[in-house]
């Protein structure tokens, strides 16, 4: 931004320097996922390739195997009622950061990545016991250790969180065998630890899926495109589908912003990812004019609605719209390909 090229922003908040390394991650931004691994999977590869096949955020692709299997519908939206309760650390944290191994020139991970893996499908955090299992039963001692190392780094990558889970409850354990739990307490150390517990895996479960539906709900329904062909940023095809594979929420007010997190003003956010959050507010109703005017595809809907759109999408109930582009190629666009 402007503020941050004058030198006026203070350097912890600057890009390449918030949330960057152990101890500013901490103090930043906790979270399951690491942020570098974030910002190259979420900022560089869903941003620009939106809806592509290097995307690695496509929900119907991402549950290609749920869609195909055989089992009733309640059966598989209770798979993704689990997702959804817990898709940060089963789901995003291990494809964040296997982005980022898979990034790194001439690793030792990326040497020896399984040839029987394939790359850009979604790894699931249960992924890692059952490879190590099948690795070893079948003699390839070699997948396995690649396995149990990937597994290792992974741990240590939420390691913050789970400490963030547990902790409480430990610690309350621990001053009972002390001897620091007070006698006149109500209850003892274990009812306490029990609640505590519980409290923090309920909270947890509830911000996974409110963070679920914010930002994995608007770029999934039969109503939204996958294209074929890559496309140059910032050009009018990239521009078009930002609308063709984006949904809006609610947008407008104080409360309603603060909600979603922002995340409402998905289609402008993805044409212009560098603006502050209340400027896409005073931006959204100029694009969605643009698109009324010019017959081009604009959704606002419901974020709940668009919940189980996305849900349908990922159980095989409804499919996403396939086409190379939006606009017919043209010999500067086959040159991207």
């Amino acid at each position: 931004s402007d503020l941050a090229k004058s030198g006026e922003m203070t350097p912890r908040w600057r890009r390449g320097t918030f949330a960057i390394g152990a101890w500013r991650r901490i103090v930043d931004w906790l979270d399951w996922m690491l942020p570098e691994a974030w910002n190259l999977e979420h900022n560089k590869l869903h941003h620009y390739q939106l809806s592509e096949e290097g995307d690695p955020d496509v929900v119907e692709a991402n549950f290609q195997t749920l869609r195909e299997m055989p089992l009733p519908v309640f059966v598989k939206m209770a798979v993704m009622g689990f997702f959804m309760l817990t898709w940060k650390y089963t789901y995003y944290s291990t494809n964040t950061l296997k982005q980022l191994l898979m990034s790194e020139k001439d690793t030792w991970m990326v040497r020896n990545w399984p040839q029987a893996e394939p790359k850009a499908a979604p790894l699931v955090a249960m992924r890692f016991p059952v490879a190590i299992l099948s690795s070893v039963l079948r003699g390839n001692l070699k997948d396995a250790l690649f396995w149990l190392v990937f597994s290792l780094r992974w741990l240590l990558l939420i390691s913050p969180m789970l400490l963030s889970v547990f902790a409480p409850p430990a610690l309350l354990l621990a001053s009972d065998l002390a001897g620091l739990w007070p006698a006149s307490a109500p209850g003892s150390a274990a009812d306490a630890a029990r609640l505590a517990l519980a409290v923090c895996v309920l909270a947890e479960c509830l911000t996974n899926a409110h963070s679920f539906i914010i930002i994995a709900c608007n770029h999934a329904g039969d109503d939204l495109w996958r294209f074929s062909s890559p496309c140059k940023p910032y050009g009018a095809e990239f521009f078009l589908r930002c609308a063709y594979a984006g949904v809006n929420f609610e947008t407008g007010t104080e409360i309603v912003d603060v909600l979603y997190g922002w995340l409402n003003y998905q289609i402008e956010h993805h044409m212009f990812p560098d603006m502050t959050p209340l400027q896409y507010r005073k931006l959204q109703p100029l694009v969605k004019e643009v698109c009324r005017k010019h017959k081009v595809l604009y959704i606002q809907e419901n974020a709940l609605w668009r919940t189980w759109k996305t849900c349908l999408v990922a159980t095989g109930g409804a499919s996403m719209g396939r086409c190379e582009a939006v606009l017919p190629p043209t010999t500067e666009d086959s040159k991207t390909k």
